[in-house]
């Protein structure tokens, strides 16, 4: 039975911004039964849907190429995990989980080449050796990992407890295929094939969801691999031709569809949205000339990534990498020009729930 002064308390708490979660784990201290009410699960649903079931950015892995590209934890807020993961880089973030993929010979534990982490749990999971047709030799690939629930799709206020999928898809000389890992089977699904043009993905590029849909940006042609969950088909999607590759990055839009952001020459943000299979409309177009330091707007200035959830884009500069805040329009400087990927993450963090689980087996009472 809930105590009225439970609900106090979680009325109180539950007006605690997202992007102060330091708040959370200063009242989880002070007692024992509070930790225990904050990490709750019910109380953790009630909390995301309060805040609108957008998760703040806590921050990026940056790919460092001073430590061959082994990633490093960058906060924007106060989280810092504990990154103990030796020789992985980070390849994407989805659903407040990230896909490590490991930088080979960069251990004693090469055995497995990817792996999902929770950085807010902790929660580590290897994945088996992909099981390669004795026929294909690996060209290129990518992946992206995101939650298993269907029911979730467009929300994920509360699917950190479920299960994960992974949708890797790859090329050799002669065709594209797929194959998705399921977290809940521990094992990789059939592949799926498809006779498609391409050179090679863009693998410093994390995918996009979209719908049911995963997408890949393609190297050197123009276009995307779009990989339905569903059908398991493959197939290619076209984007305008005056795109240039470093120029975009994909993106979900508000409504959960396929979109792409892009910075020109001239420091104009277009955020661009899908109406149909290869047909594009711009939602959006911003003007950073007198929004952004001088530095940041030079020509050998790139968007290296964007958080589409929080609205903040990457921008690597002469000077170090800059994020801009598209709702505050906040600039600042982060990090040098150490990296060669970035991957931002999401994630709503209730610091108290590591302080909960030392609490279990504990009295009841404080």
């Amino acid at each position: 039975m809930t105590l009225p002064q439970d609900i106090i308390v979680e009325q109180i708490f539950l007006r605690v911004p997202p992007d102060d979660p330091a708040r959370l784990l200063r009242g989880a201290l002070v007692c024992k039964h509070w930790a225990r009410l904050l990490a709750h699960r019910d109380f953790r649903r009630r909390y995301d849907e309060r805040h609108g079931g957008l998760p703040p950015l806590l921050g990026f892995f940056a790919n460092k190429i001073s430590t061959d590209g082994v990633a490093r934890f960058v906060p924007t807020l106060a989280f810092s995990p504990a990154l103990r993961h030796d020789g992985y880089r980070a390849h994407d973030a989805r659903h407040g989980r990230v896909l490590l993929n490991r930088i080979m010979g960069g251990g004693s534990g090469a055995s497995h080449a990817l792996a999902v982490w929770d950085p807010v749990t902790d929660d580590h999971q290897s994945l088996p050796l992909f099981p390669w047709p004795p026929h294909q030799q690996l060209n290129s690939w990518n992946a992206a990992v995101l939650c298993a629930s269907s029911s979730c799709y467009g929300h994920h206020l509360d699917c950190r407890p479920g299960h994960f999928l992974v949708a890797f898809v790859g090329m050799d000389a002669k065709e594209m295929f797929a194959r998705v890992y399921s977290s809940e089977s521990a094992a990789w699904g059939n592949v799926t094939s498809a006779r498609l043009p391409g050179s090679h993905f863009h693998d410093k590029l994390p995918g996009a969801l979209a719908r049911n849909a995963i997408y890949f940006v393609l190297g050197l042609e123009h276009g995307m691999v779009k990989y339905d969950l569903a059908t398991g088909k493959l197939s290619l999607v076209a984007v305008p031709e005056t795109l240039t590759l470093d120029g975009w990055r994909l993106m979900t839009t508000e409504d959960g569809g396929l979109g792409f952001a892009e910075l020109n020459l001239h420091s104009t943000l277009t955020l661009w949205s899908m109406v149909d299979e290869g047909r594009w409309a711009v939602s959006r177009a911003i003007d950073l000339t007198d929004r952004l330091p001088v530095i940041a707007l030079a020509v050998s200035s790139c968007m290296v990534a964007f958080a589409d959830i929080a609205g903040v884009i990457f921008l690597r500069t002469t000077d170090g990498l800059y994020t801009y805040d598209l709702k505050t329009e906040q600039s600042i400087l982060v990090m040098d020009n150490d990296f060669y990927g970035i991957i931002p993450y999401a994630s709503f963090y209730t610091p108290v729930l590591r302080v909960a689980t030392t609490c279990e087996g504990s009295a009841s009472t404080s």
